[in-house]
């Protein structure tokens, strides 16, 4: 660019048509070049450079049917604990599904709220998988386009991606635990419906329409949490009482004054809920490589065995037997299975 400033000046000296020529040209590419430069510069702000990913994750793509998630990135965060050398140990797998069109690698790298899981994934030696989905506004009741509906794509999609990771790591992908909030509750809570032979815990953090479980999803332990202000929080009452009408005994938890943003109770009923059911079946962690067994035993706690009961409608908890189990109307009666998450769900009753 420096030469061609100088040329267009000891050309302009000559004003000969040839050298007016000449300089009018270079000028023009001059002007060309300056341009250039502007739109580099802008695009290289508008795309910032990625950001290297730690050593602990993996990316790896999955292919649909769906136009808009061909190739549908899959995040997985390996634990710090995991030993490769042991052959006789094998690994629980979190699935967590980011909010509405959102970033699994936020989700996987711990930001964007995700801390708290991430955390209590590390601390258990838990693998952590995301996946980053998307979709048109006007799509999310579509069953077929919508990634909310795991018959159209995306089910099938986590499916290989599950059996993927299994075959190269020692997990169970037929017990995993799942979390999602909004957009990311819509699809687990339908993954837990379509697949519940795959789940052993769901965490269903205001999810904004439901759909109607099945008889076998009274193997799979449920957690709703909903805002008492959230517009959805009668059709997540609905959904407590269809799952128990198949058998389940679902934890449910509404929060006064809370909208639909989550909170940070709701992070340590989710933790605590995770937590339990991860213990409570990890004597029947199996290796599962290739194709897919399904588990015969249901997993969840059934109500009868839950140390303690409470009323949704006062948040108070007693002692789970049938004198305080009739103290307490059928329909606002909660279990709950532990005492930690008795304390986080409520007060204990004098």
């Amino acid at each position: 660019m420096i030469n061609l400033f100088f040329e267009s000046s000891a050309m302009s000296r000559d004003n000969s048509p040839f050298h007016s020529f000449w300089k009018v040209r270079n000028l023009w590419g001059l002007w060309m070049i300056f341009l250039g430069l502007c739109v580099s510069a802008a695009a290289q702000e508008a795309s910032p450079t990625p950001r290297p990913l730690p050593d602990n994750i993996e990316i790896f793509t999955i292919r649909t049917r769906s136009e808009q998630n061909r190739q549908v990135p899959f995040y997985l965060r390996i634990p710090s604990g995991y030993e490769p050398a042991r052959r006789d140990r094998v690994y629980r797998l979190l699935y967590i599904c980011p909010v509405y069109n959102g970033d699994a690698e936020v989700v996987i790298r711990g930001e964007g709220g995700n801390k708290d899981l991430i955390d209590l994934a590390e601390e258990r030696n838990w693998f952590v998988l995301s996946a980053t989905f998307k979709q048109q506004g006007g799509e999310v009741r579509d069953r077929k386009a919508s990634y909310y509906y795991p018959e159209g794509f995306s089910g099938r999609a986590v499916v290989d991606a599950l059996e993927q990771v299994a075959n190269k790591y020692p997990i169970d992908p037929s017990r995993i635990l799942m979390q999602g909030l909004s957009g990311g509750a819509q699809f687990v809570h339908r993954f837990a419906i379509w697949a519940p032979d795959r789940v052993t815990a769901v965490a269903i953090n205001s999810s904004s329409w439901f759909d109607e479980p099945n008889t076998k999803c009274n193997q799979v332990a449920w957690l709703i949490t909903i805002g008492e202000s959230d517009a959805s929080f009668t059709a997540s009452l609905d959904l407590v009482d269809q799952l128990r009408e198949v058998g389940a005994a679902p934890l449910f938890r509404s929060y006064l004054g809370m909208v639909h943003e989550g909170s940070g109770a709701v992070t340590r009923l989710n933790l605590a809920f995770l937590k339990f059911y991860d213990e409570h079946t990890r004597d029947q962690l199996e290796q599962r490589r290739g194709s897919f067994t399904k588990p015969k035993e249901v997993l969840a706690l059934p109500s009868k065995l839950m140390p303690f009961v409470g009323d949704s409608q006062d948040w108070r908890y007693l002692p789970n037997n049938e004198e305080n189990r009739e103290n307490f109307a059928e329909d606002s009666r909660i279990f709950l299975p532990s005492e930690e998450i008795a304390q986080l769900w409520g007060m204990e009753e004098e």
